[in-house]
């Protein structure tokens, strides 16, 4: 057991779920207190202890059961299926839907039958059925496990699975329009418990062939500070928007504790020497200069154009959840024409409501709506130059790709010029910049710092960097 934990703090880790030696003792400890009950509670005592993030349960759970797959204690038998010896099916299951062109039918029957009951322990048997039959697993095939869970699903046909759901459930959630979203909804979550027992037994059957960290490292997710803004699926752009909240508390009180540990300004040599007098020339009393202010003037400039709006939301949101931490924070969006979206973010109930506003109200199309930085920087130097000062610090959001527009640069220098620093954020891969319409290096060379920012992570060294 020990060695397991630690295989899976390892898995945890390769994951960039920070586990600290120390809470792997903790957890060992918390086993041995709880034993093995019972597989929810030894899940529990795992999680308790060695994760510091909800926004990380996802991962904790899926290498969970890649290493505890093939673990069943005593007393959870209403929980899991029981295994035949090598992972094979039961006799009775491989004899009941190993052959004949129905057998997919009565196995989809009966699997509704399971979820309308809510008797796991059952569906978890038929998946295991489901899986041996349809999945098609071949040993030591180099296959990811979301291939034979889509096929199993597949042959089950998973249309007909929500389309005899709600034929069962119709009537049982009450009439009209809430009725039917009762109803949506309870379907939804049956079928995703059918998902979730199909690629349990995958998982199983995977561990069994390959091993746990072949396994973990395949079907690995990632975390939501490490998933693509360009690539976002909506479900990724949900953890993402989850995971800010966390993340810029975390951030203002590092930020904190580091303007704390600045209070004192750099040494006063004369005002020393001059105290040490008193003590026969000894300094023993060291004086220092008054701080600076560390709170930075922040000016952002963000594209909002396509794909890279995404990233813009996230970064305004971020920058407006630690708008404590700094003196002032003043927003400008753009596509090919420039607007001040600040009021919006002062007067909105919320940042979400705030975005929504700069979505519908901002005004920044001048002409055919496809993005021009150029033009758009010569608007922000004829309306907003006179604001900068050498205590601001700008920030440049976007991908720096101008439909072939001419780049005109020299407006970015003026800026530059009237402020304390300049960084461009880009939420492209480094590899991608200068290639096609992009002008990045154009940019560039007026710039204090360009810097690839693809995910939270990223954003998250940035902040810490300016702050």
């Amino acid at each position: 057991m020990i060695d397991q934990l630690v295989s899976f703090a390892d898995a945890l880790r390769e994951a960039k779920v920070p586990v600290s030696m120390t809470e792997v003792v903790d957890a060992t400890s918390a086993v041995r207190a709880v034993g093995e009950i019972d597989r929810r509670t030894f899940r529990t005592a795992l999680f308790a202890t060695m994760i510091k993030d909800e926004g990380h349960r996802e991962v904790f759970d899926l290498l969970f059961d890649v290493f505890f797959a093939n673990r069943h204690p005593t007393s959870s038998r209403d929980e899991e299926p029981e295994h035949g010896e090598g992972g094979e099916v039961p006799p009775s299951a491989a004899q009941q839907f190993g052959g004949g062109g129905g057998g997919a039918d009565e196995l989809r029957r009966m699997m509704i039958e399971a979820m309308l009951a809510g008797d796991m322990a059952r569906l978890a048997r038929l998946a295991r059925a489901a899986v041996a039959r349809h999945g098609g697993l071949e040993k030591g095939r180099a296959v990811s496990g979301v291939y034979y869970a889509y096929r199993t699903l597949k042959q089950l046909d998973v249309e007909m699975v929500y389309a005899k759901l709600r034929e069962e459930l119709a009537g049982t959630q009450g009439e009209g329009a809430i009725g039917e979203a009762i109803l949506a909804t309870h379907v939804e979550q049956l079928v995703a418990e059918l998902r979730q027992a199909i690629e349990a037994e995958v998982r199983r059957m995977l561990v069994e062939d390959r091993g746990e960290e072949a396994v973990a490292r395949t079907m690995r997710p990632l975390l939501p500070e490490d998933i693509d803004f360009m690539q976002a699926s909506r479900d990724e752009i949900q953890k993402i928007r989850h995971a800010i909240g966390p993340l810029a508390r975390k951030l203002a009180t590092r930020l904190a504790k580091r303007r704390m540990s600045r209070r004192k300004g750099p040494l006063d040599f004369r005002r020393t020497f001059r105290e040490s007098l008193g003590y026969g020339g000894v300094p023993v009393k060291l004086e220092f200069r008054p701080p600076r202010l560390s709170k930075p003037e922040i000016f952002i400039i963000a594209d909002i154009s396509g794909s890279v709006a995404a990233f813009a939301r996230f970064t305004l949101q971020l920058v407006y959840a630690l708008s404590e931490e700094f003196k002032k924070v003043r927003s400008f969006v753009f596509i090919d024409a420039i607007d001040e979206v600040t009021g919006y973010f002062e007067t909105a109930g919320s940042v979400e409501e705030a975005l929504k506003l700069v979505n519908t109200r901002a005004n920044v199309v001048h002409v055919d709506g496809h993005t021009n930085y150029g033009h758009s920087f010569e608007q922000f130097r004829e309306n907003y130059l006179e604001h900068l000062s050498k205590k601001s610090t700008v920030i440049v959001l976007g991908d720096a790709r101008n439909n072939y527009h001419a780049s005109r640069a020299d407006f970015l220098g003026e800026i530059r010029s009237r402020a304390s620093r300049l960084y461009w954020l880009n939420p492209e891969p480094a590899s991608y910049w200068n290639s096609g319409d992009s002008v990045i290096s154009d940019y560039s060379r007026y710039c204090d710092a360009v810097v690839e920012c693809r995910n939270l992570r990223q954003l998250e060294a940035f902040i810490e960097l300016i702050g």
